[in-house]
């Protein structure tokens, strides 16, 4: 269940003991929404009851309501619903910026369903998350109490694999895939092998027929039956009515042409919803772009050695060889561009042999070759050979495009030493993206920030004529969060002085004092943060501070996260950490987790040649706004997605402080989003106006 469903409910209904929130029906009994505490059958409310069975009775009405399974439909999901109902004939693609809390997931899902089955198309919801993934479930088992619906969550290989060989060696996805791959060809499987088992087969039929499944649920039948639970997946997609995802299925090129395949659905017989749409132009770029360092080369050098490969040695050393003297004046972090047919040619010189399509097939077969050894020895099957080809392909390929640019510079690694890389960077999203779009039925984008939705548009490849844009009002009750601005104080590089820090450390210690709970601290970078610690700012904090720090692994900082919420049970703790990170991007803090978020100046990319030629080919594409594009709708979109952590739900309530004066300027301000700018003061950094914001602030809800 998820805060869709939460927010449907009356307060007439039972409500759990231990944390309060609504309980709610399923498979099992009846359970919390929240913390997952469950009661017998038998305790369910007669009104819970009613509600269900008057959604059931109701008369079709022949459009999206009957896929809708809550009796109450909020205005703005109706506004969702029906746009994409009413238009989706004539203009396929739509664009929707709306808050947490609106109820997207089944406001979109249930407009599209009826559209679906009577079409014959296929819905791929993806999503960055398998908690996102598990909303779109949640949501798909409501509807099919009303309708006949089918529904799966693809889960990675690596995360649902029940061999032990995968799960001590797979380090990535495509690792897993070689594994897997190399298993069922040597019959090494047996939880593939079974499948072909006829009685097993009938199981299977029986426990997944015209079903709706998530991950978990796909891996406890594979264990219990013993069979592969990523086969079963795929088995199952075809049958689906709607399948969740990662982007990687839908965008990732490596990936995508197995998924679609698998799904036996042509791109004009898909419906592609992409949730949290603000990722996909970097994802884009990142899927299309490739880094390449000087220990990979080195060590695909090695593997050619120990495999006796000496074909391709010499490209290797001299690609390593090159790399190393082209970086050798290059200082850590700073970057060059070079031009990669003058590099290439540096290269073969040194290696006396001409790089083209043929060295990189054999580079290809050499590490398919490197991969098998490996597992006939049962070890890991990577093969650094098959990276150092990947990224070699990419240069060959992009050296004479302009919307490609090619870098080299030098890194610091875990160990202190520099490390040189190659670094071969895309510089339009469209070039993964506008196919995709182009050949779909129908896209949904959805977002809480996708302020200005135009650049969106542009950015990612859609056509204006077929596009259907909804830019919805906040959700929020007025008094359920405050923006506020600290005027006076800005993390500009020519601002970085002891005054400014101690001004703006100040300030912090004020919002601080007068949270009841948890406070989150977002800086724009690491100098920032750092420069605030080093001001003293730990030492101003009266709780348990957690400090998200450089080079942090994501366990470490899931397990930050994780003790940091913990603190909401206690007197409140504060956790200070970077923008654009796992931890102010990748996780919720509802409720306590985070009631009050400060916004430490605004997260712009660090000048560099790559960004240069990013906004460069941006202003060439799109004229007058390659500035925009490339460097301040990013920073924006992530300061906006931080300052909204804590508020996941209509019942959320939380303080925002957004410390820079550029926030309150008219260019700035215009780009946040609406929920963001509903109740927004400009306060000085020197006055009591801060503390009697926030004094007034949460006394109101106590």
């Amino acid at each position: 269940m998820n805060e869709n469903e939460d927010n449907h409910y009356s307060d007439s209904y039972v409500f759990c003991s231990d944390c309060g929130k609504i309980l709610i029906t399923d498979r099992l009994g009846t359970r919390c929404t929240k913390c997952g505490e469950r009661l017998p059958n038998k305790q369910i409310s007669s009104k819970l009851e009613k509600e269900e069975v008057q959604i059931k009775n109701q008369p079709s009405k022949g459009n999206w309501e009957d896929f809708f399974p809550y009796l109450e439909i909020r205005p703005l999901q109706r506004e969702i619903s029906e746009a994409i109902f009413t238009k989706i004939n004539k203009k396929p693609h739509f664009i929707i910026q709306a808050a947490n809390g609106v109820g997207k997931t089944i406001a979109v899902l249930a407009a599209l369903l009826l559209e679906s089955k009577n079409k014959k198309k296929t819905i791929v919801y993806s999503c960055r998350t398998h908690q996102q993934m598990g909303r779109v479930i949640s949501e798909l088992k409501m509807i099919k109490q009303l309708k006949p619906v089918t529904g799966i969550a693809l889960r990675g290989r690596k995360e649902i694999c029940l061999h032990p060989i995968v799960q001590k060696f797979a380090v990535d996805a495509g690792n897993a895939s070689d594994i897997c791959r190399y298993l069922k060809e040597g019959g090494k499987c047996k939880y593939f092998n079974r499948l072909a088992n006829k009685n097993v087969q009938i199981k299977l039929e029986e426990i997944t027929k015209k079903q709706v499944i998530d991950g978990q649920e796909l891996l406890d039948i594979g264990k219990s039956l013993e069979v592969c639970p990523f086969e079963i997946t795929y088995d199952l997609l075809p049958k689906a009515d709607v399948v969740a995802c990662s982007y990687q299925y839908v965008f990732n090129p490596h990936i995508q042409t197995t998924f679609f395949n698998s799904l036996e659905k042509e791109l004009k017989d898909v419906i592609l919803i992409v949730d949290e749409a603000h990722n996909l132009p970097s994802t884009a770029i990142d899927v299309s772009s490739s880094t390449l360092s000087s220990y990979t080369v080195e060590s695909a050098e090695k593997e050619a050695i120990k495999h006796r490969m000496g074909e391709i040695y010499d490209t290797l050393e001299a690609l390593s060889h090159v790399l190393n003297i082209e970086t050798k004046n290059l200082k850590v972090d700073e970057e060059k561009r070079i031009e990669a047919t003058k590099f290439l040619a540096i290269v073969e010189k040194r290696a006396q042999n001409k790089i083209d399509e043929d060295l990189i097939k054999t580079l290809n077969k050499m590490g398919e070759l490197a991969k098998k050894n490996l597992i006939q020895q049962n070890k890991a099957p990577f093969s650094y050979i098959s990276s150092v080809a990947r990224s070699l392909a990419l240069l060959y390929n992009t050296k004479t495009r302009d919307d490609y640019a090619h870098f080299i510079t030098k890194v610091q690694s875990r160990g202190g030493n520099p490390i040189p890389k190659l670094i071969v960077l895309s510089l339009d999203a469209r070039n993964i993206t506008k196919e995709i779009y182009d050949k779909v039925y129908a896209s949904v984008s959805l977002s809480g920030t996708l302020e200005p939705i135009n650049a969106y548009s542009e950015i990612i490849g859609l056509e204006k004529n077929k596009i259907v844009s909804l830019d919805l009002p906040s959700p929020y009750k007025k008094e359920n969060h405050l923006t506020v601005v600290v005027d006076k104080v800005s993390s500009k590089l020519e601002d970085r002085i002891p005054a400014n820090y101690l001004k703006i450390v100040d300030a912090i210690a004020t919002v601080i004092e007068n949270t009841p709970k948890n406070v989150g601290v977002f800086c724009a970078s690491y100098t920032i943060m750092d420069g605030l610690l080093k001001h003293g700012l730990e030492n101003r904090i009266a709780r348990p501070v957690y400090i998200a720090r450089r080079g942090m692994s994501s366990f470490d900082t899931d397990d930050l996260v994780d003790n940091f919420k913990d603190e909401a049970r206690n007197s409140g703790g504060v956790l200070i950490s970077v923008l654009g990170g796992r931890s102010s991007e990748g996780s919720d803090y509802p409720a306590e987790e985070m009631q009050s978020v400060i916004i430490i100046g605004i997260p712009y990319a660090k000048p560099s040649p790559s960004l240069d030629a990013t906004i460069e080919y941006l202003e060439d594409q799109f004229p007058t706004k390659g500035r925009e594009y490339g460097y301040n709708l990013p920073a924006l979109t992530r300061a906006s997605q931080a300052a909204g952590r804590p508020i996941r739900s209509l019942e959320d309530f939380g303080v925002i402080v957004l410390m820079d004066y550029r926030f309150a300027r008219f260019y700035y301000k215009k780009h946040l989003p609406n929920w963001l700018k509903q109740n927004i003061v400009v306060v000085q950094p020197e006055e009591e106006n801060l503390e009697k914001k926030m004094q007034s602030f949460y006394d109101y809800h106590k």
